[in-house]
């Protein structure tokens, strides 16, 4: 009897196997944790730090607490006021976050009808979105292989970008979220057409629609257009109909004109404090000679007085917006001329890398709390549930830029491999996944100098979030792989094995 429980107990258990595919196995492992940190109290998510104000208040939506600022920095609040007549305050940014705050506000009138927003819709949506991108991913990386090893790559994805540093930004008005689904989506699609599953035009959509959300979730996302859109370029090829070809072309100019347009629709306000910040806090702030670096850029060194300040401190030296400033200041550089400027002193940009280096591990916002006032909690306190691979990526990550380039460099040699049979058989379908880890590369790269150049080291773990993104990415992919030779091996040692 014994005998035939345990059989039956095999039956049972391959039939639900079947049906509870990794990707499956993903998805509700993700939705179980997410609704934990999400949706049970005490509820997580995070502090405003001041930015929140330009994304809700544009979409119709103003804080209603009396002691809100009081609370900025240690204390998340989940409930906003909802106007009900005329709102003053116009756009302040273009972002596709609009969308999803807007989204949020039409599913929270279905429940509330008391005039209050609760953020958690907008969390809701984005959980929603996240699960999507993750059932595709896993699709993805599990699809030659099956079994324990196929699980246990399913649950890295979960560990990785299901832990409360990435989770928790959804209860919040940060675009970050949003960033991190759409980078999914992006990759996934890549990865499911190298592997020739589901059908090419669906996955090019999802790869057009995930990189126009992730491009326009915050202006200094710009140049992810050009970069998408050169590596896009292979698309072109792993089919020879004419009509994908005129299509994925086309959307490929979307994507980039989308870059530019960004980028030139930047609101003065913020070309004027990364401009301020770019120079205080970026060329001088590691110069032994501030005075000649100046000189160096053709400005009055008496600006070296400004070293190390920030636009937003409380007691300035100068005003930074007055005309003056434009004048003798601003007027005097920008992008370009501070580029040339690191390329021309290479220690000093070296010095500005190691410094983001100490910052691009860093997920969550080390200065934002992440519970409620009412939760009874202390000022700024942070959560420690599901964070252990946050945790030890930020404990244990070397902090600088040598590590990075280690990093890129087997990151790209681990998916090199087998591209001459493939470039002699012109099977371009077969470069994708190499193509996929460049531009990973490429944009964490991108993030690390554009920091630098456009706003110096002012606020850096939050700027450079996607670059945790791609490096995540890219550790997933790395261990996925790993778990496939791994799988194999085991396939081969059973199959010898029966044949013995």
């Amino acid at each position: 009897m014994s005998e035939q429980r345990r059989i039956s107990w095999k039956f049972h258990a391959k039939q639900i196997l079947k049906k509870v595919t990794p990707a499956v196995f993903s998805v509700i492992l993700l939705a179980v944790i997410s609704i934990m940190i999400l949706f049970i109290p005490p509820y997580i998510g995070l502090a405003d730090n001041g930015d929140f104000f330009r994304a809700y208040s544009s979409n119709g939506l103003y804080h209603n607490q009396p002691n809100y600022d009081a609370m900025q920095f240690g204390y998340f609040v989940k409930e906003f006021g909802i106007y009900q007549y005329f709102n003053e305050n116009q756009v302040a940014i273009l972002s596709s976050q609009s969308l999803l705050i807007k989204a949020a506000i039409g599913l929270n009138s279905l429940f509330l009808h008391d005039g209050t927003f609760d953020v958690r819709f907008m969390a809701a949506i984005q959980l929603l979105l996240l699960l999507g991108a993750v059932y595709l991913l896993v699709e993805a990386l599990t699809t030659r292989f099956k079994g324990i090893f196929a699980y246990l790559s399913a649950f890295i994805v979960v560990l990785v970008f299901g832990d409360t540093a990435y989770i928790a930004y959804f209860n919040s008005f940060y675009s970050e979220g949003l960033m991190m689904i759409m980078a999914l989506y992006m990759a996934a699609a890549l990865l499911l057409m190298y592997q020739k599953r589901y059908n090419d035009y669906f996955l090019l959509a999802v790869f057009f629609i995930s990189s126009i959300l992730l491009i326009t979730a915050k202006q200094q996302n710009a140049p992810f257009g050009v970069i998408i859109t050169f590596f896009g370029l292979l698309l072109l090829f792993i089919r020879r109909e004419k009509k994908f070809r005129i299509l994925t072309g086309s959307l490929l100019g979307v994507i980039f004109a989308t870059g530019v347009a960004m980028y030139v629709f930047i609101p003065q306000e913020f070309v004027t404090i990364n401009q301020y910040q770019t120079m205080t806090r970026g060329v001088l702030l590691k110069s032994d000679a501030p005075e000649k670096s100046l000189e160096q850029m053709g400005i009055d060194p008496e600006f070296s007085l400004l070293k190390g300040t920030t636009y937003f401190d409380k007691y300035k030296m100068i005003d930074p917006d007055s005309t003056w400033m434009q004048k003798n200041f601003y007027d005097h550089y920008g992008f370009v001329p501070v580029l040339k400027f690191y390329l021309t002193n290479p220690s000093e940009l070296y010095a500005m890398l190691n410094l983001s280096a100490e910052h691009s591990f860093t997920i969550r916002p080390l200065e934002m709390g992440n519970y409620e006032k009412s939760a009874g909690k202390d000022f700024g306190e942070k959560t420690h549930f599901f964070t252990a691979y946050s945790s030890l990526k930020h404990a244990l990550s070397p902090a600088t830029f040598a590590f990075i380039i280690l990093w890129a460099a087997i990151f790209l040699i681990s998916y090199s491999r087998g591209l001459g049979q493939a470039f002699r058989e012109r099977d371009y379908r077969g470069f994708l996944r190499l193509d996929l880890a460049v531009m990973l590369v490429m944009i964490g790269f991108s993030v690390l100098l554009i920091t630098i150049v456009g706003d110096g080291e002012a606020d850096l773990a939050k700027h450079e979030f996607m670059f945790n993104i791609c490096f995540d990415i890219s550790i997933v992919m790395m261990i996925t792989s790993l778990l496939h030779g791994l799988a194999n091996k085991a396939e081969k040692r059973r199959i010898k094995h029966e044949n013995t």
